[in-house]
């Protein structure tokens, strides 16, 4: 049977009753088409077209909301993105244990963190060249740290901007 089809958007078939997609980990998910219940010997199983762009579009949807994200929507960014919690983790300078604990609900994710969160998630998202070199910065801002002069100075060019003494400037 297909998506029980009876309605027709914006051209397109959709289930007379959407179906809730649990499988994804999240509630409230629900599926108005793209998908086939099939029934084989009394059970039924459900195919989804496409779950890993299915998965992408519902995580671009959660990082934009407003809301904190709720701890098995962490858990579903961070699988949607075949990371395991070590490599998230390490990504957002915590350990494996703190990202474990944000995704049962043991502690809160601070707002830095579901911040960076969504944009690591969105980042995934891009092209993969875009991505690469961006989450490359990410992962070595510890390293950088040691190279951060702790004395900067800084000077006022006679067009009124600062800029600091490392820098290299343009000259006409």
């Amino acid at each position: 049977m297909n998506c029980n089809v009876n309605l027709m958007r914006e051209g397109e078939a959709v289930a007379a009753e959407p179906y809730e997609y649990k499988e994804c980990g999240l509630e409230g998910i629900f599926l108005h088409n793209g998908y086939d219940i099939i029934e084989h010997e009394g059970e039924r199983f459900v195919s989804v077209v496409d779950t890993e762009s299915l998965h992408r579009s519902i995580g671009e949807f959660l990082v934009v909301q407003k809301k904190e994200l709720a701890p098995n929507e962490v858990r579903f960014l961070r699988k949607t993105m075949d990371l395991t919690q070590s490599e998230l983790g390490r990504w957002m300078g915590k350990d494996s244990q703190t990202v474990a604990r944000w995704e049962k609900g043991q502690t809160d994710i601070p707002t830095v963190a579901d911040r960076l969160l969504r944009a690591i998630f969105l980042l995934r998202t891009m092209a993969p060249e875009e991505r690469e070199n961006f989450l490359d910065i990410l992962k070595d801002i510890e390293d950088m740290d040691d190279l951060t002069p702790r004395r900067v100075e800084m000077y006022l060019n006679r067009d009124g901007n600062w800029h600091d003494g490392l820098r290299r400037h343009a000259t006409a």
